[in-house]
């Protein structure tokens, strides 16, 4: 093959299929409302209102509207909103790395607006020659067009120049926008989805950014009877940190109004010297969460199906410009391994070094070194600038101190449970009366379980050693309770190849999950609810059968393998007729309780 005149080719891509994954990828219908609003503020808004209603003479299509007095669509922008991956106004380094405060990045957000039957939008801006320029643009199905017929839906404008100066603006107004339900539409729903997911609840100004502070949004979700404004930023429950002051308010319940907060403003991140954090960190009892939070379910709020728990909501998020990922990039296990401390977090870890999924909604993008790197960073500040900080470990000595005086009183609480349990428990069981030679009358007790086996066979080994044919050198409680015996009783000095197990169980059943039969040389149990020829296996699923017989009065319990298998049988002592049969103990006398 001759390699001196190779020939050449350009990829190329569906662009049908293109717009279609960038459709897709926007799993959440709120995420509309996120890149309106992200649009909005990369193009100097000061108010945005937001309505959503239903058409009652469509059969009742979901309807959206979002008008920004922002800048406006230029023909540029206004050409790139229609298009796909083209991004406009964004700036970059020389190494790639976005420049400002802009937050689009890869030109699909206003893709999701095409899940409907018709798009609008309209639009003045001033154009660069000095003229305002004014656009009305509609876009007819097309989410069908591009599934059903496999092509793009062409878009229509109509234009013209205004001569005086008008007031700029961005409306989009998305007709029969495709759903499943619409309770993430709801007025409540959509308010807290705006407060924790959107640039509008940005988290900045606990860094002390101030400079969209005084922007508003003025919401309508379905539900509503009037439109209510919102106020820019993330709700954070005031600090409430003095311990003292706290417990003489709220007593035993100061931990749950206890609120404390640490910001780490730029901090370096480990082995990138160019790459910088943000963090800001409160610890919210959850009285404090819930006054402040109106989602979350509390006593003499109206219970609903779409409040969420703490546990659903809180912990650790990652973010960019400041705007937090959903719930399921939480990283609460970069400083909360295991444990269920986490639902007392409040914090937000950004980076603008985040590379983000094209939809948003992951950093998963992101090389696997730098994440580490932020998480040891996000590490070191939580152990040595927060776990180590007079006022944690002021709240932490408390805590512990609570919790010591919890576990005293429930100690004191559990103990008064368990005796009156067993106390039941006592009162149900019977006694057997043994009157032996020479000694005073002894009485034994019906075991209720296999320490209470284990006991009452010792106690008849006891006094009558012969009545069992082993000798036991060893007991253990490692996996049940069991006891290891010389194989003969009458040979000198201890040989391992002569140890078997006895074991000791309340019952015998078909089962044995300690050991395996070829160890096991006797059983121990108290009672036997299996019949003759019934089949008991091991673990190891080897199989036996048991035998039950009467020999001088004496009923004879045992374990055989297989004829054509040459194994020594294993007995098995049923303390409940062994005894009986054996000493006349017979366990049919109650136990006298007085009240």
């Amino acid at each position: 093959m001759d390699l001196s005149n190779p020939k050449s080719g350009i990829p190329e891509s569906k662009k049908e299929q293109s717009f279609l994954n960038a459709i897709r990828n926007y799993t959440d219908p709120r995420e509309v409302i996120r890149e309106a609003i992200s649009n909005a503020f990369d193009w100097n808004f000061k108010s945005i209102s937001i309505s959503i209603s239903k058409d009652y003479e469509r059969d009742k299509e979901l309807v959206i509207k979002m008008r920004d007095d922002g800048d406006g669509l230029t023909p540029e922008r206004f050409t790139a909103f229609w298009n796909l991956a083209e991004p406009s106004g964004i700036e970059k380094d020389k190494y790639g790395r976005k420049k400002g405060d802009k937050i689009s990045e890869f030109g699909y957000g206003t893709k999701t607006y095409w899940k409907c039957r018709e798009l609008v939008v309209e639009s003045t801006s001033k154009h660069p020659d000095g003229y305002f320029w004014h656009v009305l643009g509609w876009m007819v199905e097309p989410i069908n067009t591009l599934m059903k017929e496999h092509k793009l839906a062409d878009y229509y404008y109509v234009d013209e120049k205004l001569n005086q100066p008008s007031p700029t603006f961005t409306e989009i107004t998305i007709k029969g926008f495709h759903i499943l339900g619409e309770e993430e539409f709801r007025h409540e729903v959509l308010k807290d989805y705006i407060l924790w997911f959107t640039k509008f609840g940005s988290v900045e100004g606990q860094f002390d950014i101030v400079k969209n502070q005084d922007k508003k949004l003025i919401l309508q979700g379905l539900g509503a009877t009037k439109p209510e404004t919102l106020k820019f930023g993330h709700l954070f429950s005031p600090v409430a940190n003095n311990v003292k002051s706290l417990k003489a308010k709220y007593k035993d319940s100061w931990d749950k109004n206890y609120v404390n907060k640490w910001v780490f403003n730029s901090v370096n991140i480990k082995d990138y010297p160019d790459s910088k954090l943000d963090m800001i960190f409160y610890i919210e009892g959850l009285s404090a969460k819930r006054h402040t939070n109106e989602m979350l379910p509390a006593p003499g709020r109206e219970p609903q199906h779409w409040r969420y728990s703490v546990g659903d909501r809180y912990g650790i998020y990652v973010c960019k410009d400041f705007i937090p990922l959903p719930p399921t990039e939480r990283v609460n296990d970069w400083i909360s391994p295991g444990r269920n401390e986490w639902t007392l977090y409040h914090a937000f870890i950004n980076c603008q070094d985040f590379s983000l999924t094209d939809n948003r909604a992951s950093i998963g993008a992101t090389d696997r070194h730098f994440l580490l790197a932020v998480k040891e960073t996000v590490e070191n500040l939580y152990k040595f600038s927060i776990k180590n900080s007079p006022e944690y470990k002021v709240y932490q000595d408390e805590i512990d101190s609570t919790n010591r005086q919890s576990r005293s009183e429930a100690k004191e609480s559990d103990e008064k449970e368990d005796i009156d349990k067993r106390y039941f428990h006592a009162k149900k069981k019977h006694i057997a009366e043994y009157h032996c030679t020479k000694r005073p009358v002894l009485t034994f007790f019906e075991p209720r379980q296999e320490v209470e086996v284990l006991t009452l066979f010792s106690i008849v080994k006891a006094i009558e050693p012969e009545i069992f044919e082993f000798k036991i050198i060893d007991y253990s409680t490692g996996r049940g309770i069991d006891a290891l015996c010389v194989l003969e009783a009458g040979q000198g000095g201890l040989q391992k190849g002569n140890l078997r197990y006895i074991e000791f169980k309340k019952s015998l059943t078909n089962e044995f999950i300690n050991h395996t039969f070829s160890n096991l040389t006797a059983v121990v149990c108290w009672d036997c609810n299996l019949i003759n020829g019934e089949k008991v296996t091991d673990y190891t699923n080897n199989e036996r059968t048991l035998y039950i017989s009467k020999n001088n009065g004496i009923t004879t319990y045992t374990l055989q393998a297989s004829p054509e298998i040459a194994l020594n049988p294993i007995k098995v002592y049923v303390l409940k007729q062994y005894l009986s049969e054996k000493l006349k103990l017979n366990f049919n006398l109650q136990i006298k309780s007085e009240q």
